[in-house]
């Protein structure tokens, strides 16, 4: 030791040299365990922060070419419904028809017996014929002049009255017979064979089914869309779909419910569809892009307004719904781009802005999720 120290000290540089190693060495170790404690507390910075966002579930949607439908709801009504009644008195003598039998225009439905009014037109007609002789005789003698003018006017008035009467019960004898007054359908029959009606009694109840008629009442936001002869569908609860345009569409609105009505007059040849079926009415308007999602996933934002919640850039953006269609699938929404990743599970944990942790449920999204955030907490961590 002793020898040792003696070399030192014949020899200082070894001294510094041995000093300098030792104090380069303590500043490097110092500078290592300060750069490791600095990532240390970045991880758990970034790790923290990911802690703290809330996950939510998201499933990417494509926008779809829809067609805007206005929806209504009605009921099928006949085209024309009529009742007849009896237009003379008399007992009813003959029933052509039953009730929802078919019957053309024109066609017979019941025959009031008409003998006493057939007995007078007989009487009637006899009397015409002796008024034209006498209004002959008249003018002969007026010729001859022995027959004065008076006398000639008085035979013609009593020639007209005469062809008066004749055509009053010839025409009563034709509405004895009641008949169609255009293709229909004995919807109801009030007579039985043998019943005794007076001038007015009801007879029967005819509806004309071809065309069929959808009425509706629609709202004056929407009656501005509206066009004659714009084309329209109608489904029943049948499930029968029914194609029609539209034939009238009112000028004023009802005064109870500020509605107005319109009506589509559908083809029904044969008379396959029933009246007073209860009918889905959809009137399309114009295509527009659309995303379909499942009512569940609306939600209402801080102003109480109901729209869907969106993920853009991490952090969530709320959309207002404009709602362009909807069906037994969900709904169709407008005005959301050509791709959109909807919330669908969390939405009501998270405020528009919040930065979130979006789950998608394609397995391929969330992959790329995964990547995306671990390369942003690597730039935090850097």
């Amino acid at each position: 030791m002793s020898k040792l120290m003696h070399t030192l000290r014949l020899q200082p540089y070894w001294i510094a040299l041995v000093i300098l190693i030792v104090l380069s060495l303590w500043v490097a170790s110092g500078m290592l365990f300060a750069e490791a404690d600095n990532n240390a507390q970045a991880r758990k910075e970034a790790k923290h922060r990911d802690a703290g966002l809330v996950s939510v579930r998201v499933e990417r949607v494509n926008a779809q070419a829809i067609t805007r439908e206005i929806n209504l709801y009605g009921r099928t009504e006949p085209n024309r419904a009529v009742t007849l009644r009896s237009e003379v008195s008399g007992l009813v003598e003959k029933i052509c028809v039953e009730e929802g039998q078919s019957v053309k225009q024109g066609e017979p439905l019941i025959d009031i017996e008409t003998s006493d009014l057939r007995n007078r037109l007989t009487s009637a007609q006899s009397t015409l014929i002796q008024r034209q002789i006498e209004l002959e005789g008249a003018k002969s003698l007026g010729q001859q002049g022995y027959q004065s003018k008076a006398t000639l006017a008085q035979a013609q008035a009593n020639l007209e009255t005469a062809v008066s009467q004749v055509s009053t019960l010839q025409l009563a004898v034709e509405k004895s017979t009641l008949r169609a007054p255009f293709d229909s359908i004995v919807n109801e029959r009030h007579v039985e064979l043998g019943d005794l009606l007076k001038d007015g009694d009801k007879v029967a109840m005819l509806v004309d089914l071809d065309p069929l008629i959808i009425r509706a009442d629609v709202t004056e936001s929407d009656v501005q869309a509206l066009t004659l002869g714009q084309p329209a569908s109608g489904r029943m609860i049948s499930g029968n779909t029914l194609q029609g345009k539209i034939r009238y569409v009112s000028s004023v609105s009802d005064m109870g419910t500020n509605t107005f009505k319109v009506e589509v007059a559908i083809d029904n040849p044969g008379n396959g569809y029933l009246a007073g079926m209860s009918t889905e009415l959809s009137v399309p308007l114009k295509t527009t892009m659309a995303v379909r999602i499942t009512p569940s996933v609306m939600a209402l934002d801080e102003d109480g307004n109901l729209g869907v919640k969106t993920v853009v850039n991490e952090h969530v953006k709320f959309i207002p719904i404009d709602i362009v269609k909807s069906d037994s699938q969900g709904v169709w929404l407008g005005g959301m781009g050509d791709i959109t990743d909807v919330i669908t599970l969390g939405h009501g944990f998270v405020r528009d802005g919040d930065k979130v942790n979006a789950i998608y449920n394609d397995s391929e999204m969330s992959q790329q999720a995964k990547i995306k955030a671990s390369g942003s907490a690597i730039e935090q961590a850097q």
